[in-house]
């Protein structure tokens, strides 16, 4: 965005120019070039002379041009100086899109301070748009190479977006920039000891036994402690002369090496009761059982196997579809939205549109009740994958560390790896009537498109996201990584995403893709909205967000959609309540807002 006071600002100077210092240097250029060459009045000049005049022309413009940019120059960075302390205000008051519109157009008037990149870029860390800071980071110390806090926030950005590597090597360096700053140097140690850790855990990888924890890891082996006083999940009735009988319809035989397993059902199932008294005990901060954690990953996993990567809903009449976004471990807002909205039955069904867990303490209580209710309700209550249900994500926002600190190294590992593998499974995007397509993301990439034989248009169809090969980590590029990163822009076309994974689309793109597949709207989530949720694209696309003072700090409210049957949208907005004192990020390796 161009400052509109710029062009006041140099028609200032040139004014100033004409009564002030400008003036000395044109006398002396008068005096010594002008008297040379021009003769007394009204005699003739020749061509030697008329060249002559010539060059005192063009030093006189040159002198002129020199004084008028030196001068303006000045000004311009005192004005650059003082929109950057305007920015430093909106970024104390979090309104970090304001700065970040207010730190450019210092860099617009003075583009050679390293410091405008650096303030700039932790606005963008703290907007998640991680590319943008790392870009930011790098012209920084590009300036100056000495620049510390280049480096810093170029560290801080790699490592939310899991390049551990090379944030181990920023903090090398901002700690040989400062070492005497304790602070840098716990960094640059936290950091180094993370990445020995990955290393290690790649060193010891083995192919030894490829099969699944889900179908290897037998719940009988894992008892109930006798000093257990909490929810107890209902044992099924089995029959072997039953072929109906959950003895026989969870059974499964695996063929390891020519070798023939069979993998146990799992018994435990989720009755009302059981959902309704898992909440007020986590309610009460207190833990499920290994073995229920292993019983219900376990059950939710394989329900979750056999749903498509596109799922289709129907809404009946009589029955509303609550639409909500991220939540991000932030359990106790869960409940009051249940509150609010009504709890989840087959006529209040919900879908809730990924990241679960990270961030917010309290991640292994929402993602255990999410999965219970839809092991309760598996035809009306939905799930999507986000991009925080991924190893690489939850290794460093919180998940893994949570786990870990409520089951121990030895439990806790295997659990975490259970998740893993339940979160593979996900569906990734959700159909709502036909009409109404709700994915993390959003959409897709020009070069990820194809021709529609029937109507002749070009882009992504849902067939192909029907097709999607999702039980794996997303990966770098395709199809599978942009519902789960993209985000849209306002202007059209379609442009790398900000954050550093994934590409930003504009209204055209997503009217092209509505159109294609014969959609009325997108429904996406993945980003904070201020007022919970944002209309974009002339109503075609909208954010939903329901992680209210997100991270404890930022202050927005949360919201949700209501859907009837005639796909008529009422959007609600709720803000947090309290929660236990553990403070967001609290199991976190990486805390950007710092």
């Amino acid at each position: 965005m161009s400052n509109p006071n710029a062009e006041q600002l140099k028609n200032q100077v040139r004014k100033e120019l004409a009564m002030a210092n400008a003036q000395e240097l044109i006398n002396s250029i008068n005096e010594h070039c002008f008297k040379m060459c021009i003769q007394k009045p009204g005699s003739k000049i020749d061509s030697s002379e008329e060249s002559c005049l010539d060059r005192c022309m063009d030093k006189y413009m040159a002198a002129w041009d020199l004084v008028s940019r030196s001068y303006d120059i000045n000004l311009l960075i005192q004005q650059a100086d003082e929109i950057k302390t305007a920015a430093n205000a909106l970024f104390a008051q979090k309104k970090y899109d304001d700065a970040i519109e207010q730190y450019t157009n210092a860099i617009e008037l003075n583009p050679n301070a390293p410091a405008y990149y650096s303030n700039r870029a932790q606005c963008y860390i703290l907007t998640e748009r991680y590319g943008a800071a790392i870009t930011d980071a790098d012209k920084a110390v590009e300036l100056d190479p000495a620049f510390f806090k280049g480096y810093y926030r170029r560290a801080v950005a790699y490592m939310a977006m899991g390049k551990i590597e090379e944030a181990r090597r920023d903090y090398k360096k901002v700690s040989a920039l400062r070492p005497s700053d304790k602070a840098a140097r716990a960094n640059m140690l936290r950091v180094d000891k993370l990445y020995k850790k990955i290393m290690f855990e790649k060193a010891i990888e083995t192919d030894v036994d490829i099969r699944l924890i889900s179908e290897k890891l037998n719940v009988d082996d894992y008892k109930l402690d006798d000093s257990y006083n909490g929810p107890i999940m209902k044992i099924a009735e089995v029959s072997e002369s039953d072929p109906n009988s959950l003895l026989n319809t969870n059974k499964k035989n695996i063929t390891d090496n020519e070798e023939k397993i069979v993998v146990k059902p799992i018994l435990e199932t989720v009755d009302l009761k059981f959902v309704e008294e898992l909440s007020d005990w986590f309610r009460n901060q207190q833990k499920l059982p290994v073995r229920y954690v292993y019983a219900i990953l376990i059950s939710i996993q394989r329900m979750l196997r056999t749903l498509g990567s596109l799922v289709d809903i129907d809404i009946p009449k009589d029955t509303i579809l609550n639409i909500c976004g991220d939540v991000h471990g932030q359990y106790y807002d869960v409940l009051n939205l249940f509150k609010l909205a009504g709890k989840p039955s087959e006529k209040n069904m919900f879908l809730f549109n990924g990241d679960f867990v990270d961030r917010g303490s309290f991640s292994v209580e929402t993602v255990f009740l999410l999965f219970v209710y839809k092991l309760l309700y598996p035809n009306t209550f939905f799930l999507n994958r986000g991009n925080h249900e991924t190893i690489s994500m939850n290794k460093l926002y919180g998940f893994e560390g949570e786990i870990l600190s409520k089951y121990g190294n030895s439990h806790g590992a295997r659990i975490f790896n259970l998740f893993q593998e339940t979160f593979n499974c996900l569906p990734i995007a959700h159909l709502v009537k036909n009409k109404i397509f709700v994915v993390h993301g959003g959409l897709y990439s020009q070069d990820l498109g194809m021709n529609d034989k029937k109507t002749g248009k070009f882009g992504v169809t849902l067939d192909m996201i029907r097709n999607i090969d999702r039980f794996r980590q997303p990966g770098d590029s395709g199809i599978l990584v942009e519902s789960l990163w993209s985000d849209p822009q306002k202007e059209k076309g379609r442009s790398p995403n900000k954050r550093g994974v994934a590409i930003q689309f504009g209204p055209d793109v997503t009217k092209q893709f509505l159109e294609l597949n014969d959609l009325k709207m997108v429904v996406r989530s993945h980003e904070k909205k201020d007022a919970g949720y944002e209309i974009e694209h002339d109503g075609q696309c909208v954010t939903v967000f329901s992680a209210p003072n997100y991270c404890d700090q930022v202050g927005n409210l949360g919201a949700y959609m209501r859907v009837n049957s005639d796909l008529d949208i009422v959007y609600k907005t709720f803000e947090a309540v309290e929660h236990p004192p553990v403070k967001s990020m609290a199991y976190a390796n990486i805390s950007p807002f710092m």
